[in-house]
């Protein structure tokens, strides 16, 4: 069924849903031209709109021009830091060199946003396919364009980010862990064989893993692997690797250095007042919690991982679905810091959450939409909170609870504590927490 079908059956069952749904989409689709009239970064008074410098490609081409020349591939700075450096592992810059030698700098950004956002597009057609949705001509091109206008998308390629790119990859972990659980061809062109499933559940756990390669904090995405030990091993194989690889080729003191990189961590921990944010990459949905941050956010692997393992018994759709969904949704959560750009990832839980609400009579399918739409419109409401205007009730108030007041935070809390409600749901408990949870459920 398409989508614009199923949202025109769902108008009266369902109000909320469609409403939040039109709205989500219609604000995406337009932006690209709101966009276009927001003051720029250079615009006398306060800028909004992001330019597109392509920041971050600078460090992947030096640390590629270094090591070509036989340099160091990470870069410390006089104070000890690597601001503005290449922060990867080692392997991950090979990446990068295609893209550094189509015909110039911004060629090749250029090229390689395309690209992620691309990948990105076709993964998450694919997502919907395995979910049951077949996408008409020009959803897929209205699919393509919301893409592209959704805000931290726009952050990626404007700064040639790859959060995009990882997003992508794990569309098509949860692609190929779908197919492994399928019988027949997607495409309606035959049976799929034994051999056929058990290589789509090895593509899932490398295609994790991949996505992952970049940023390491987004390693919460392969909680799925929990419950099945070939996706499991396809991950594990595949990061091994990538190690061996990357120790082959750069040797032994580059991993050191990189290992001093983590350490620094781009200042990971950080609680500088909102004031002093840097208002187009912020995304604190901790911070109002101060020192104590870094204890939830633990407590929140934790809680990932025993989720998992509690469900992990359960073959049903729902209990395959959440997991999934719960690993990558927690990703900005809990990592030592992520950006505005990162939220990219939402995307893709949010849309299992959307399919998996609509499928149950007491589904809450308005919430994952309203989450999208609040990642979206986070950049924007940082600008009103940490300079909040005149016209804006209670300014002083939302000032100094700016950290209460970000969009990012609650599409985040909404998002994530929906997904592990579900996942709860298909938990074997010890007898002593069964009662807890059937008084909750």
């Amino acid at each position: 069924m398409s989508i614009l079908r199923r949202l025109w059956t769902l108008r009266r069952d369902r109000p909320l849903f469609v409403s939040l749904a039109v709205l989500t989409i219609g604000t995406l689709l337009v932006w690209l031209l709101v966009d276009f009239y927001l003051p720029g970064p250079n615009a006398p008074g306060r800028g909004i709109s992001l330019g597109y410098g392509f920041n971050d490609f600078s460090a992947y081409t030096g640390a590629l021009e270094r090591w070509s020349d036989g340099g160091p591939l990470y870069m410390q700075q006089e104070d000890g830091g690597y601001h503005g450096e290449y922060l990867y592992p080692p392997i991950t810059v090979l990446l990068f060199y295609p893209f550094s030698t189509m015909g110039g700098f911004t060629t090749g950004a250029i090229i390689f946003g395309a690209v992620s956002i691309i990948l990105l597009w076709f993964g998450l057609e694919a997502v919907a396919r395995t979910l049951g949705y077949q996408l008409r001509l020009f959803e897929r091109f209205g699919l393509g364009l919301a893409l592209f206008s959704f805000q931290p998308t726009i952050r990626n390629f404007r700064w040639a980010q790859t959060a995009t790119l990882l997003a992508g990859l794990l569309c098509f972990a949860f692609y190929f862990q779908e197919r492994a659980e399928a019988t027949e061809s997607l495409y309606g062109d035959g049976i799929l064989d034994e051999r056929t499933r058990v290589a789509y559940r090895y593509a899932s756990g490398v295609f994790t893993t991949l996505g992952s390669a970049f940023k390491l904090f987004v390693a919460p995405s392969g909680a799925h692997l929990l419950r099945d030990r070939r996706r499991f091993v396809g991950a594990i194989v595949t990061a091994g690797v990538l190690l061996v690889a990357s120790v082959a080729v750069f040797g032994v003191d580059t991993h050191r250095t990189y290992l001093d990189v983590l350490m620094w961590g781009k200042g990971w921990g950080s609680t500088r007042p909102p004031a002093i944010w840097d208002r187009y990459a912020a995304y604190r949905p901790l911070h109002a919690f101060g020192s104590t941050a870094l204890y939830l956010k633990l407590l929140g692997i934790a809680g990932v991982i025993g989720l998992t393992w509690a469900a992990r018994t359960d073959d049903s759709v729902s209990a395959r679905h959440t997991t999934f969904a719960l690993g990558v949704a927690v990703v900005p959560l809990v990592a030592p810091q992520a950006d505005s750009h990162d939220l990219v990832l939402m995307l893709l839980p949010a849309v299992i959450m959307i399919a998996h609400e609509l499928d149950r009579p007491d589904g809450y399918a308005w919430l994952p939409v309203l989450s999208v739409l609040l990642f979206h419109l986070h950049r924007y409401g940082l600008e009103v909170i940490i300079l909040p205007p005149d016209w804006l009730p209670a300014r002083g108030f939302v000032q100094q609870h700016a950290p209460w007041f970000q969009p990012g935070m609650w599409a985040s809390l909404l998002l994530v504590g929906l997904i592990a409600v579900r996942v709860a749901e298909h938990g074997r408990l010890p007898p002593a927490l069964r009662g807890v949870r059937e008084r909750l459920f």
